[in-house]
Order: structure tokens, then C-alpha cells, then sequence
């Protein structure tokens, strides 16, 4: 679906969405293009954990998800981000839908390791028909970075949830909304980056920490067919990994 274009909303954005994000949605979805927004909710999981007195535990980056913990991450996305972010593009006349009921008929998950994990997901398998099904009635569906598992809701990082449906999709362009503007070079945002020149610029301590693994999995979605990634804190300017 060469014009279509799947967005991940994180950090601050998926708090609030800037009025210039919803405008350029709007702009998109006026001109055509086939919109899936994807969203995390961490600040609103940590808040709440933090009310019950429930510590948060990482391991490789990935929240160490309880069956209490999984509560909270379900009512996070269902019940504050995903209401919060449909609302906003409905307000500003962008028709959009929340997933919820179907939301397993979409994203098939398995345990990623539930011993070490609990109930934290990897995608088995996206099943794009029904994402298509919404965006011909030209809708917008906002989708939470949850998967389903025999019933069982699944926590999985929105990245790899918006990175799988690009994927599926064979969409035109990726977009991962983070906190920081892009991949920076001696002060300054580097606008495109190939997927030849990602190993240098580890190597080199261009490229860090958790901007590691989102670079290297941008790279990888380029090589899978979708035809641009971008990397940055808003929807039209930042890091552009493309293919070389």
C-alpha cells in the first residue's frame, strides 16, 4: 500500500498531540494517504504503578510485566492514551477509531519469554485486512502496543507493534515519534541516513544506546519493504533511513 503511512506515537507526543501533528495528519488524510497510528503509554503505566506502589523492573529494556502490571498497561492504553489520541484527530475532523474488542483479530502475539518477561508479547503475525477494511471506509483505526495470545492481552513495545504493521502493510512510510529530534552529528540532525552507513556511525559513537536498536530495526524495515523510515519528535522533519 504505497500510499499509506503507519505512525508511532511515543514519549511526550502520545501525552498530548501537538495541534502541528494533528495538522499534518489532517493534511495526509485529506490528500489520501492510508493513516494506522500505533501508541505507547508509559508515562500513563508508570503513573499509575507508582499510585499502587508497584515498582517498575526492566530487563533489556522491556517492562517486566506481572498479571497486576498487565492490568494497568490494558487500562493505560485503553482507557487514557488511546481515548485521548482519537479524540484529538476526531476533534480536528480526522474520522479515526479505536481498536479494542478487535484488537486480536489484528495483532496475533505469543509469550516472548513469560518467565523471565510475564505477559510481554512478540508478534506472530499481523493480519492486515481488517486495518484495511477501516482505512477504505476512511477511517483512521488508533491501535494500542498490545497483542493477543489465546485471549490473553500481551505487552509489546510500540516500536515492533508499528514497525510489524509498516511491514505487513508494505507501507510508504514509518514514522517513530520519540523524544529527541533525530539521530545528531556534531550537533546537528543528520536528515537522511542509508542503511550502509548505520554500522559506521555505531562504530564511530554517533549512534548510541537506545537509539541502537531503533536505527538498527528502522534498517531492517527499509530492507523489508517499506520505503522510507523516519526517526524524530515530530511528523515532517529528522532522520530519514532509507535504503542505500
Amino acid at each position: 500500500m504505497k500510499n499509506s503511512i503507519v505512525i508511532k506515537i511515543g514519549g511526550l507526543a502520545s501525552q498530548q498531540l501537538s495541534q502541528s501533528c494533528v495538522k499534518q495528519i489532517k493534511q495526509w488524510h485529506k490528500e489520501g494517504k492510508q493513516i494506522v497510528v500505533v501508541h505507547g503509554g508509559g508515562f500513563a503505566i508508570d503513573k499509575l504503578m507508582a499510585e499502587q506502589h508497584l515498582s517498575v523492573e526492566k530487563i533489556d529494556g522491556l517492562r517486566v510485566t506481572s498479571k497486576d502490571v498487565m492490568k494497568l498497561v490494558e487500562y493505560s492504553l485503553f482507557q487514557i492514551v488511546g481515548p485521548s489520541i482519537t479524540s484529538s484527530l476526531n476533534n480536528a475532523g480526522c474520522d479515526s477509531i479505536q481498536i479494542k474488542s478487535s484488537l486480536g483479530k489484528i495483532i496475533e502475539a505469543d509469550y516472548l519469554n513469560q518467565e523471565k518477561y510475564g505477559f510481554v508479547g512478540q508478534i506472530k503475525k499481523v493480519h492486515t485486512q481488517p486495518l484495511e477494511a477501516i482505512m477504505a471506509e476512511g477511517m483512521i483505526p488508533v491501535i494500542g502496543s498490545m497483542g493477543v495470545c489465546d485471549e490473553q492481552l500481551l505487552n509489546i513495545n510500540a516500536d515492533y507493534v508499528a514497525t510489524a504493521i509498516a511491514v505487513a502493510l508494505k507501507a510508504e512510510r514509518l514514522i517513530l515519534m520519540t523524544d529527541v529530534p533525530g539521530v545528531k552529528e556534531d550537533g546537528a540532525i543528520l536528515p537522511t541516513l542509508n542503511t550502509t552507513q548505520i554500522e559506521e556511525k555505531i562504530q564511530s559513537g554517533i549512534i548510541t544506546g537506545g537509539m541502537i536498536p531503533k536505527i538498527k530495526g528502522a534498517s531492517q524495515t527499509v530492507q523489508a519493504g517499506v520505503e522510507t523510515v523516519l526517526i524524530s519528535d515530530n511528523l515532517s522533519r529528522g532522520t530519514l533511513i532509507c535504503l542505500a
